[in-house]
């Protein structure tokens, strides 16, 4: 009895997560901003996101302070995903003004056909330009790194950050990953 009350449990939450991704998030509950969570790749906050009894509301209301200091996200690259993602969210649930669509594209833009000395300018411009040398010296342009692989992103990083702790080039290969994935679901 206790292992189907369990299995009901789990049914409802993994439905209430589904169905999320299809609502309002302005009426999101905390088990469906944590499906969010898991969504967008940082799984590993779901507690965090719980424990801070962030709903749909207060989710859309976040800064980079909070995600810092309420919510304890240690990693800048991670805080940048949630950010960015955030974003995203907004865009396309039409919750961001003409000024904040605007600040929005302009942070997170289209990059298909840009050349190497653009996408340079962009990883730059994303807290990534210790890589952008390595990017930029084998000419990979936007088609390019819209098609790289998450393995191919990470080979290149790790030709320019060699001696670079290991931990804190993956996450910066999340926060590329990340932004390649975005990148790629919009609709310029």
């Amino acid at each position: 009895r206790l292992s189907l009350m369990r299995a009901c449990v789990r049914l409802l939450l993994l439905t209430s997560s589904a169905s999320a991704a299809e609502t309002d998030p302005r009426e999101w509950t905390t088990a469906d901003v944590g499906g969010w969570v898991a969504r967008v790749g940082l799984h590993e906050y779901r507690g965090a996101f719980g424990e801070g009894l962030v709903d749909g509301r207060r989710l859309l209301g976040l800064t980079l302070h909070e995600l810092e200091h309420e919510l304890l996200i240690p990693s800048a690259e991670h805080r940048m995903v949630i950010e960015m993602e955030l974003g995203e969210l907004k865009l396309r649930n039409g919750l961001l003004s003409t000024a904040e669509r605007a600040r929005h594209r302009k942070a997170h833009p289209c990059i298909e056909g840009w050349s190497a000395k653009e996408v340079r300018k962009l990883l730059e411009a994303t807290g990534l330009g210790r890589f952008a040398a390595a990017f930029f010296s084998r000419g990979v342009g936007g088609d390019e790194l819209l098609r790289m692989s998450g393995d191919e992103l990470r080979a290149v990083m790790a030709e320019q950050a060699s001696r670079e702790e290991a931990s804190a080039r993956e996450a910066a290969a999340q926060l590329l990953a990340a932004q390649l994935e975005m990148l790629r679901a919009r609709e310029c």
